[in-house]
């Protein structure tokens, strides 16, 4: 956490009337402070008490997310992209008074499709793809990957939908195979963000790609959900062979159809 985090949860503690001082540090009184929240708050796991203080204030702020409605996914105390997503929307309800708005453009979809992906229209994806959260396998990846919001764990597989799992490893092969680890490391694209998560759109009402296991995000600290190709790591022309092979698969990459979300890449067609 930066300190313009955690005075925001400072700030937060203040107005549910805790003492606390808006000083940017993870200290005794501050991590006193968001014990005295999270104590009260029967979602947190039974080991919370054991976290760091920093563990400790990102878990309040999942908390006043899920409160305010939006889905951060389980209250772990980790800053991974959702919970990322929930503390901007914390910051534009401060500041408007209002959750941001719900926002999805339609984009063109690449012209190849040879896995024959539906259109990312829920009828369609039900019939393709079977309800959310089924037809689950673990794939076997071909370099390792690291989460991305705790590096020191290393992933040698993940567990995708069956119907896209042959053809993220010819991708991920072929990633491999031209860039190698060394420059794999080099480029983040081990840097793994997530696949199968039930849950809504960042910013929208209907189920994400990811509720169905059709959707991978990569170094998501650096290809933010809001960012454009001014700013976002993977607009770069290094990056155009990653691209090039998801492509061909039919795979869909918001940030080259859409100019946000660069982290992101599915099996539909939007």
């Amino acid at each position: 956490m930066n300190t313009s985090q955690v005075r925001f949860a400072q700030r937060k503690l203040q107005a549910h009337g805790v003492t606390v001082d808006e000083n940017g540090l993870l200290d005794e009184a501050t991590e006193r402070a968001v014990e005295s929240q999270l104590k009260r708050r029967p979602e947190l796991p039974a080991a919370w008490k054991e976290w760091s203080t920093t563990r400790k204030v990102v878990a309040f702020l999942q908390l006043l997310a899920t409160d305010a409605g939006v889905d951060v996914g389980s209250i772990d105390g980790l800053w991974g992209p959702n919970t990322d997503f929930g503390y901007s929307s914390l910051r534009h309800l401060d500041e408007h008074g209002q959750l941001p708005p719900n926002w999805r453009d339609i984009p063109q979809p690449p012209v190849t499709n040879p896995n024959h992906w539906p259109a990312e229209d829920e009828p369609a994806l039900r019939a393709f793809y079977g309800p959310v959260g089924t037809h689950l396998k673990r794939v076997q990846l071909p370099y390792p990957h690291k989460l991305s919001w705790d590096k020191n764990v290393v992933l040698n597989s993940f567990s995708c939908h069956e119907m896209v799992g042959e053809s993220l490893q010819r991708v991920l092969t072929q990633v491999f195979d031209h860039y190698g680890q060394e420059r794999i490391s080099k480029l983040g694209l081990d840097l793994f963000g997530g696949c199968f998560n039930k849950r809504k759109k960042r910013g929208g009402s209907s189920w994400s790609m990811h509720a169905w296991a059709i959707a991978l995000d990569y170094d998501p600290e650096r290809n933010r959900l809001h960012w454009n190709r001014n700013e976002a790591r993977f607009a770069r022309p290094e990056y155009d062979a990653w691209w090039r092979f998801w492509e061909a698969e039919g795979w869909v990459s918001l940030g080259r159809a859409r100019n946000f979300d660069w982290m992101h890449i599915q099996a539909a067609r939007p």
